[in-house]
């Protein structure tokens, strides 16, 4: 039975999509070195509360994609190194928040130069008239994404 236009085309792109993101994260990671050390995780949990700000145990979980007790151990680490610190929930007595110490905030910051240092490189070998159109279609992507497949639903 054949398949149809759309099926083979969804195939495709899954195929394409599939190597640019294994390619993607490939390159990211030579980027952490900026994080002294951490391990991918580390550095992942770093940008994340570089760019929300405070967040409870379970938004860091939620938005790592690992279960509380996992996000719990990745947020005592941290703490251990001194780039994360546990803060008092202003609305919440029974709860704290994680924020970064001022060294963690260092760090995201390195970390977050030699990410946009790698997407510069990267973009430099795409035909700068093409540039906003993977703009645009990264976000149509993203977008797609989150109403698809919410967190919880993949």
């Amino acid at each position: 039975m054949a398949r149809s236009t759309t099926t083979v085309s969804a195939r495709q792109t899954d195929a394409l999509l599939r190597e640019v993101v294994r390619l993607y994260v490939a390159a990211q990671r030579s980027a952490h070195a900026c994080c002294r050390g951490a391990s991918g995780k580390e550095c992942e949990a770093l940008a994340l509360l570089g760019g929300t700000g405070p967040i409870t145990v379970q938004e860091f979980a939620d938005q790592m994609g690992l279960e509380k007790t996992w996000a719990s151990r990745l947020a005592v680490r941290l703490e251990k190194r001194g780039v994360v610190k546990r803060v008092d929930h202003p609305d919440d007595g029974r709860s704290w928040l994680l924020e970064l110490t001022p060294k963690g905030r260092a760090q995201c910051g390195a970390l977050n130069d030699a990410l946009d240092g790698r997407a510069v490189a990267v973009l430099s070998h795409v035909p700068a008239g093409e540039r906003a159109k993977i703009d645009r279609a990264l976000g149509h992507l993203r977008d797609a994404l989150r109403t698809c497949c919410p967190r919880e639903g993949c």
